[in-house]
């Protein structure tokens, strides 16, 4: 039975940002720190260097363990950039492993509840802002740019760690975050493998 995870991300502002709402998310029985553990890189290419390597790791843990890649999309096509870290994992590995690609970063994630950061940030008005067509598809704007030009001062860890324990998980608009939930959550159900 599986019931451990591993969560690979590819950088550390991702991990203050999962610490924050995987509490919310996780199923009963996971828990951050005993059996659900975020391993964060410094950037794309230490992610990927280290992806291959992690997986031949884990087919020699003496437990069971589901894996869950994040990879900021950036400027890269979706589907290729999926594909090369399938490839990347092992197409033939017997681990369950589960991609996500915030489109376009974690920061577009965040510009899904303008709500919370209305409440970190009261000089951005939510109210004004999300109804401005800019904004109705929030997976399409420049992420960390368009939140410092919200916010003004921005520091990507600062912002996790303010942004992330105020988000609305069920309201956030952006379809890429629901597909990381929806898909977290069918990861660890038991009857995917």
């Amino acid at each position: 039975m599986y019931k451990t995870l591993e969560i690979l991300t590819e950088e550390p502002s991702m991990e203050t940002f999962l610490e924050a709402i995987l509490p919310q998310i996780l199923p009963s029985g996971y828990v951050l720190g005993e059996n659900c553990f975020i391993r964060s890189h410094e950037g794309k290419s230490h992610l990927q260097k280290s992806i291959p390597k992690k997986f031949v790791g884990y087919t020699h843990f003496p437990y069971a363990v589901k894996v869950l890649i994040l990879h900021d999309q950036n400027s890269a096509d979706c589907v290729l950039l999926k594909e090369k870290l399938i490839d990347l994992a092992g197409k033939n590995t017997s681990i369950p492993f589960l991609i996500r690609i915030p489109c376009r970063e974690l920061e577009n994630w965040y510009l899904g509840d303008f709500a919370a950061i209305e409440q970190v940030y009261p000089s951005v008005k939510a109210s004004q802002l999300r109804n401005r067509a800019k904004y109705r598809n929030v997976d399409l704007l420049g992420g960390a740019d368009d939140l410092k030009k919200l916010i003004g001062n921005f520091s990507k860890i600062e912002t996790a760690r303010n942004i992330a324990p105020q988000l609305n998980i069920s309201a956030n608009t952006s379809v890429s975050f629901q597909q990381f939930v929806s898909g977290l959550k069918k990861l660890l159900d038991p009857n995917f493998v």
